[in-house]
């Protein structure tokens, strides 16, 4: 049995900073978790890395997991609550302050025509340090 604990805990600041560094290394996309660039002869980095450009939630998987995961089977509640904690504080903070001109959940915010990589690197830092901002004010 799993215990529940209150969304947001633990290093989800260092989990949205090391996804930022993930899509600077390894490029972005809006759609789906990973770029599986259909037609590749399998001679590109990503095969030979295992590294894809990635959505957000495939950048935050990767933070996660150390690499990018196409699933979620045979993982721990821990890490499970890892990956939650740090997909619900990114999409809660698009939706309470935005970034980019824009207040919507992720999905949404990803999407939007004419959104560029500086832009979703920009909003996951920009929400790590908010979650700074915030894990240090509930503990004073």
């Amino acid at each position: 049995m799993s215990t529940v604990t209150a969304l947001p805990t633990g290093n989800v600041h260092a989990i949205l900073d090391r996804a930022a560094l993930y899509l600077g290394r390894h490029g972005w996309t809006p759609t789906g978790l990973y770029d599986a660039h259909d037609g590749c002869t399998a001679t590109c980095a990503c095969h030979r890395t295992g590294t894809y450009p990635a959505s957000i939630l495939g950048a935050i998987r990767a933070a996660v997991f150390g690499q990018p995961r196409w699933y979620l089977t045979g993982i721990t509640d821990a890490e499970l609550h890892t990956y939650s904690a740090a997909v619900e504080w990114c999409n809660t903070y698009l939706i309470a302050v935005g970034h980019a001109g824009q207040h919507a959940p992720v999905f949404a915010w990803e999407n939007t025509p004419g959104r560029t990589p500086g832009d979703v690197i920009e909003a996951l830092c920009a929400a790590a340090i908010a979650y700074r901002r915030h894990t240090i004010r509930r503990a004073a």
